[in-house]
């Protein structure tokens, strides 16, 4: 009886085990299930960033996102824009992690400040303007991606000054700065050429020095790619060619030019500050027109910018030349133009050029003395830099100048 006994209990402790095996092992299988079932409405779909809100299809496979949708940060808020964020790190869920603060990383560039000059001193910073006197940088001389476009315009005229009526071919180049935006106002600046150059000599002409070799495009792209002035657009012009009998007729006819042809044709066909093409509207803006030039060009700036068209211009740069100060300022100071302020009046030349250096000098303090508008330090300039009577010269005087032509003042 004893044998038979154990015989009938052993079989029911075995079958107890069994049973309760198997219904853990079907709780724990069936558990992860039980935890992530949700009715639709319940659900919350995973958060998904198109090309739209600055993820393409390249980007996706690497964007690192929480799916959690109440936890991602909305791309309008906390100063991103759309298109801005390439990472986007929610609040993990654990308090015993630390928070990681949103990261973002955008491809747009910072702005470069570019001086504001008023009187002299930058408005916005405070800072004085710094001249070089010596060979610009290289990095001036190198071709930039941020490149401006040059174009010719070609007109005709009937009768040419001391030379007699017929038909002329005249020409001017026009540069137009990288990202050009007809939509806003742009400043204009006039440049004339030396003694045998023409409308190419500022902007297309390279001139070479050995290991370097200068182009004025290449120059005025760089000086507005780093920001040390506010973009313009430049006119090549020409002043005596081979029409011209001597270089008074060379000023006489462009400074008329100005007023009936180039200065007309650039308001009408580019965005400058002018309401309208008329010599009425480019006087009334002519704050934001200016004159330079080198050597004959200079004395072009000064007996046809200054004494002819000196309601059309308020910025003036003149580089190794110099006319006959006492007669422009006798001038100027006509009742007609007497009340009209100058903005600019910048000088110089080669150290080593010295009989330009000279005049210019000696042009430079006479406005000093007899113009009350012209105050050194505010809106006159006068530096000398290393070397002759050279194009080196010339375009690191147009670097000097170029940031305080068209400035305020008081």
């Amino acid at each position: 009886m004893h044998h038979s006994k154990r015989n009938s209990i052993f079989p029911l402790w075995l079958a107890c085990l069994l049973l309760f095996a198997v219904l853990v092992a079907f709780f724990v299988l069936r558990l992860p299930r039980i935890m992530t079932e949700r009715t639709p409405e319940e659900a919350s779909p995973l958060p998904v960033l198109t090309s739209e809100e600055g993820v393409t299809e390249d980007d996706s496979a690497s964007a690192s996102l929480v799916v959690d949708p109440e936890s991602v940060i909305p791309p309008e808020e906390d100063g991103v824009k759309n298109g801005d964020a390439a990472l986007i790190t929610a609040e993990p869920e654990s308090e015993s992690e630390p928070y990681t603060e949103l990261v973002v990383e955008t491809s747009e560039e910072p702005e470069v400040h570019i001086h504001s000059y008023r009187n002299g001193v930058c408005a916005e910073c405070g800072a004085k303007p710094e001249f070089l006197t010596g060979f610009l940088p290289d990095e001036f001389y190198q071709e930039n991606e941020h490149a401006g476009t040059v174009s010719l315009h070609r007109y005709k005229i009937t009768a040419y000054a001391n030379y007699g009526n017929g038909e002329y071919d005249r020409c001017f180049n026009v540069y137009l700065p990288y990202g050009y935006d007809e939509t806003k106002p742009y400043d204009v600046l006039v440049l004339v050429h030396g003694y045998g150059g023409d409308q190419d000599s500022w902007l297309n002409t390279v001139y070479d020095y050995g290991d370097i070799q200068m182009c004025g495009r290449v120059i005025f792209d760089n000086i507005f790619d780093k920001g040390l002035a506010r973009p313009c657009i430049i006119v090549g012009a020409v002043s005596e060619t081979n029409q011209c009998q001597g270089l008074t007729a060379g000023i006489n006819q462009l400074k008329e030019e100005l007023r009936t042809y180039i200065l007309p044709y650039i308001v009408e066909h580019y965005s400058t500050y002018a309401e309208d093409s008329s010599i009425e509207g480019i006087r009334a803006a002519r704050d934001h027109f200016g004159i330079g030039g080198l050597s004959n060009g200079a004395l072009f700036v000064y007996e046809g910018g200054m004494r002819y068209d000196f309601d059309l211009f308020s910025s003036f740069a003149a580089f190794s030349g110099n006319g006959e100060p006492w007669k422009t300022v006798s001038l100027i100071q006509d009742e007609q133009f007497a009340d009209l302020p100058i903005r600019c009046l910048f000088t110089g030349a080669g150290t080593q050029d010295l009989s330009q250096q000279h005049y210019t000098e000696i042009g430079y303090e006479y406005f000093l003395e007899n113009e009350p508008r012209v105050e050194e330090g505010k809106n006159a300039w006068r530096v000398d830099v290393e070397g002759e009577h050279e194009w080196k010269v010339w375009f690191t005087d147009m670097y000097n100048a170029l940031p305080l032509m068209f400035q305020q003042t008081d």
